[in-house]
């Protein structure tokens, strides 16, 4: 038996002999009272500041991190079907992080990229992940894709959107559609990277399993270690048999584990001080209980749908530093743009949101979520290039430079975020023949990039599309 399959059936049978609660009672009464209770005794209520949206205070973030790391051990992750609490010692947790790996490889021959751990200021390129799952049309998937992964220098490995039919027909959620979507999706992933001739790009899970059904249908489909399996865990500090099903088929596969969960802001954690300690709970935990090769959770403004708004960059700025200043595990944080294509508004939400989490110490990143991910078709490549320039030209650069550049581009787009540019869907401002984006697109793109550029972002030291 392998280590990784010995522990995660140590989590699994956690779940069904662990303290009882009702995810009632743990969403309502647990969460909230304990996350108030930490902040208390920490002093660490009120401490957001909205005038510095990035964060340059080690010893905050620090604060935060041990009251996280506290938190983690108190509360353990809540298996929602069996209503029992994981909990971990803090002699597990120790050697989680003790035996956390150096490095993560994506994809293989010439087109195997290095994940490694990064601090933040670290001048170490992050890896860029593309796209979020978006819904685009069955016949528009594999050029989509395609352009999506057209600059290696820009994107590293593919995620994809998400099929809005299978051979014609509604895919529906938990059903067999479902799991033959799951293996659909591999086949029009293969053909888009014959196309871009990327095919030796690492894969991640399957985009459009809402349920295990749809991994298990595709995940045998992308054997070897440089793929990956995602996981992503209910809200907040939860987590469910359907992760344990993906997670441990991804073991079977022998892929990397990408396990998620989110933290929001206005929701079980409370304010934005709330959200971080829970964000950082998360990255602890999903290690230990899940077996993840790294983490995919971040902070989101419940308010918003996104989290490129003040208490979001801030609160997603002192969770990542609390993590990567206290600990190596790598973090894929995502970036929730709620702006459409060829609009100056994603422009900017992506600018800020990427710079921060890059500065942060951030490991990886998957992009775009162009519109919020609302609307089918509402995804170009052009959003993927740009997030691939903004967050692999930010390595290196000071949080107190990045801070200064982001109070001067939020005040470019915060008042609108309530009521985002829906922006254009791919058939009106990208031409998948010729894989170039309207000239009205380019002009706009070259016109925020150059904007950018002059207040300090340095995008011209990365591979530019023009």
């Amino acid at each position: 038996m392998s280590i990784r399959i010995n522990r995660i059936m140590n989590s699994l049978e956690k779940a069904y002999t662990g303290p009882v609660c009702s995810v009632k009672e743990w969403d309502t009464k647990i969460i909230p009272r304990t996350i108030r209770a930490k902040l208390k005794e920490h002093r660490l209520e009120n401490t957001m500041d909205l005038d510095n949206p990035i964060n340059c205070d080690d010893d905050l973030a620090d604060a935060f991190f041990k009251a996280g790391y506290e938190l983690a051990l108190e509360m353990g992750l809540l298996c929602t079907d069996t209503e029992r609490i994981i909990k971990v010692t803090e002699q597990e947790l120790q050697e989680s992080l003790r035996e956390y790996p150096e490095e993560v490889k994506f994809g293989r021959g010439k087109d195997q990229v290095i994940m490694r751990p990064r601090k933040p200021e670290s001048e170490i390129e992050p890896i860029v992940c593309a796209s979020l799952g978006i819904v685009v049309s069955e016949e528009l998937y594999v050029p989509i894709t395609e352009g999506l992964i057209k600059y290696p220098k820009l994107v590293d490995v593919l995620h994809g959107p998400t099929l809005a039919t299978v051979y014609g027909k509604e895919v529906r959620s938990g059903t067999p559609w479902e799991t033959l979507m799951g293996r659909y999706e591999t086949e029009l992933r293969r053909q888009a990277t014959v196309r871009a001739e990327r095919e030796g790009i690492g894969h991640t899970g399957i985009a459009g399993a809402v349920t295990h059904y749809g991994h298990l249908g595709g995940a045998a489909f992308f054997p070897g270690e440089g793929n990956n399996t995602m996981s992503l865990c209910p809200v907040e500090l939860k987590t469910s048999m359907s992760n344990f099903h993906r997670i441990i088929m991804g073991i079977n596969c022998g892929h990397n584990i990408r396990a998620g969960g989110f933290s929001y802001i206005g929701g079980y954690a409370g304010p934005a001080e709330g959200a971080i300690l829970a964000n950082i709970a998360t990255d602890l935990l999903l290690p230990v209980i899940l077996q993840a090769t790294y983490v995919s959770s971040y902070v989101y403004d419940l308010q918003l749908f996104g989290n490129c708004g003040r208490k979001a960059v801030w609160a997603n700025s002192v969770a990542i530093q609390a993590v990567s200043r206290n600990t190596n595990i790598m973090r894929n944080k995502i970036v929730n743009e709620t702006a459409g294509p060829c609009t100056e508004m994603f422009l900017y939400e992506a600018a800020v949101g990427l710079m921060n989490h890059c500065v942060s110490g951030s490991s990886k990143t998957t992009q775009p979520r162009s519109a919020g991910g609302r609307y089918t078709d509402y995804l170009t490549p052009m959003e993927a290039w740009w997030c691939g320039e903004v967050f692999k030209s930010c390595a290196g650069m000071t949080r107190k430079h990045a801070n200064e550049i982001a109070k001067k581009i939020l005040p470019k787009y915060e008042d609108k975020l309530a009521n985002p540019d829906k922006g254009y869907s791919v058939r009106e401002c990208f031409d998948l023949d010729s894989m170039r984006p309207t000239p009205e697109y380019e002009a706009l793109y070259n016109r925020v990039r150059n904007e950018l550029i002059e207040l300090g972002m340095p995008l011209d030291k990365v591979y530019c599309t023009k």
